[in-house]
């Protein structure tokens, strides 16, 4: 249905949240928003998509509609027609439909693709909005006039098969050329422009003599009875509410229409299967969110319903416009009576024999059964985010002690300055520790300083204590090679680095001897300790390392050979 390919030159549109359109209706104009559906098309629709043949019949939806409170107006004509002419009078905000005939028949508001926008949730909450102002549409010939003609080359509802060999796209170079302008304000008796028409619309199909084709079209073959008349005149003309009686049907949208609760319930048992107490509290818990937000949106008492306010939220599926979370009670917001309602009694039945005691298959008394639902308690205080624009106006003592409440907890969270201690200051430009706060965590005694302070100086620098305490001068490595032959010194490179003058400037420090550790020739142990000066332990030193696999270790570094065992 429709024009086949239009929407590729039409483009995606604007994907916009109902929730927004609706926020932005209660701001603007103080009132929810209205959309106007051709209930024919999208009932034939959404039975098409479930594939449940003819499912429930026309009267029986148009019942449940007026079960709901919503208003409901029988076209004389085409329905899309009618709903596009509530548009243009200002009736209705904007019309819902899959198809672009609306914006044929003069719709500049059209709305379709009602799905869901994020990834992780399936329930519609997005359409796709085709604004003829904004997408300046004008622009690219595809307004009300250029429709008309891309429906007519390329094929539309009254006439599918269009011009023989005409796509989409050749029709919207033609509409937006200006063709379907002109050919729109032609007359039936006017024979004459009517062959002018076709002959120029020929003549640039064949030549592209001014360029608004891409390329020419010498294939394409125009008919002598085009355009269709007649067909022409459904679109131009289509047959609609007369203009007498608009106002009559403004005033039955505008009026208030009663919500039936009690024959809703009833019409859920007939035909949903919500029959018993679990249906009933089914019906209560499906339908408690979109009561309240009716109730605030109609009237002043509904702010009763609400319990509390218990957050705040901006989030995709409304556009970023701010909601708040409601606590309401839903048998409050949903009051049926459930004492009307009686429990489903199930009598459970077993296939097979019967090989146990009956005894063994009844459940123990206290024992809960595993994966058992939970029951919903209708009772007991449910959540649901709401739009914070409409909780503002139809529940503001509720609101404002809220925000109240929120500026209580924001002082409280917001950090406090604390005056300044007379005599502390900051340890360090950029810390925040002041001085002296690891005091209490150390204890210094001034008596005890005094009595090491006392011992250091009683200390002789010829006193032998001194001389052991005394931390001896760092001195360069040594680096020890082995010698290629038992006659070459090792080379003493700490004596070499030092010269003569300053060795005798020297002050007093520790014995130039040192400790050897060398092999015992006999008796117990390995190795013995003896004090030797320099030459002593370099001679020691080069005689041990001309023997094989000899050891030798002193107090600054030790040497084993094992080389002897390889030769």
């Amino acid at each position: 249905m429709g024009i086949k390919g239009i929407y590729k030159e039409l483009g995606p549109g604007k994907r916009i949240s109902l929730s927004k359109l609706a926020a932005d209706s209660l701001e603007s104009a103080n009132r929810p928003y209205r959309i106007a559906i051709d209930f024919a098309i999208w009932h034939f629709q959404t039975q098409a998509a479930q594939g449940r043949g003819d499912g429930a019949t026309t009267a029986a939806a148009k019942h449940l509609i007026r079960l709901f409170g919503f208003p409901t107006h029988d076209a004389p004509g085409e329905g899309e027609a009618e709903c596009a002419l509530l548009q243009r009078h200002g009736i209705v905000d904007a019309v819902l439909s899959e198809d672009v005939d609306t914006i044929m028949f003069g719709c500049t508001k059209t709305l379709r693709n009602w799905s869901s926008e994020g990834k992780t949730s399936t329930a519609p909450t997005h359409v796709s909005l085709y604004d003829v102002e904004d997408m300046a549409l004008g622009d690219l010939g595809l307004d009300r006039e250029g429709m008309v003609l891309v429906a007519l080359m390329s094929g539309g509802d009254y006439l599918p098969d269009g011009v023989p060999g005409c796509g989409v796209k050749v029709a919207c170079e033609a509409a937006k050329a200006g063709f379907g302008k002109s050919v729109c304000r032609l007359k039936v008796s006017d024979k004459d422009g009517i062959q002018a028409w076709r002959s120029s619309l020929r003549h640039e199909l064949q030549t592209n003599e001014k360029g608004y084709f891409r390329t020419k079209h010498k294939a394409l073959t125009i008919p002598e009875d085009f355009p269709n008349i007649e067909v022409l005149r459904y679109y131009t003309h289509p047959i609609v509410s007369s203009e007498s009686s608009i106002e009559a049907i403004r005033q039955t949208m505008e009026q208030k229409h009663v919500f039936h609760l009690t024959a809703l319930r009833e019409f859920t048992r007939e035909n949903f299967d919500w029959d018993y107490r679990i249906g009933a509290v089914k019906f209560v818990r499906v339908l408690g969110q979109a009561m309240l937000v009716r109730d605030l949106a109609n009237s002043q008492i509904a702010a009763q319903h609400v319990k509390r306010i218990s957050g705040r939220r901006t989030h995709f599926s409304t556009d970023g416009t701010p909601e708040l979370r409601l606590a309401f009670i839903p048998e409050e917001v949903v009051p049926i009576d459930l004492a009307k309602e009686v429990d489903e009694t199930v009598n459970p039945g077993r296939t097979g024999l019967a090989l146990n005691s009956d005894d063994e298959f009844d459940t123990p008394e206290g024992v809960p059964t595993i994966n058992a639902p939970k029951l919903f308690d209708i009772s007991k205080p449910d959540l649901a985010w709401v739009l914070e624009g409409l909780v503002k106006n139809s529940a503001s003592d509720v609101f404002q002690e809220w925000q109240l409440k929120e500026q209580a907890k924001a002082v409280r969270r917001s950090p406090t300055k604390t005056k300044k201690k007379a005599g502390i200051t900051k340890a360090l430009k950029g810390s925040d520790m002041p001085r002296g706060s690891l005091d209490k965590y150390v204890t210094a005694t001034k008596a005890a300083l005094a009595s090491n302070q006392g011992s250091s100086k009683a200390l002789e620098p010829s006193s032998s204590l001194h001389k052991s305490l005394a931390r001896p001068k760092a001195t360069p490595s040594i680096t020890l090679a082995r010698s290629p032959s038992p006659t070459q010194p090792v080379v003493n490179q700490e004596t070499a680095a030092v010269g003569q003058g300053e060795s005798s400037s020297r002050g007093p420090g520790p014995s130039p001897k040192k400790k050897l550790f060398r092999a015992r020739p006999s008796g117990s142990g390995f190795f013995e300790e003896v004090e030797l000066d320099e030459e002593e332990r370099n001679a020691e030193l080069n005689t041990k390392l001309s023997r094989k696999g000899a050891a030798v270790r002193w107090s600054d570094v030790s040497i084993i050979d094992l080389t002897a065992a390889d030769k």
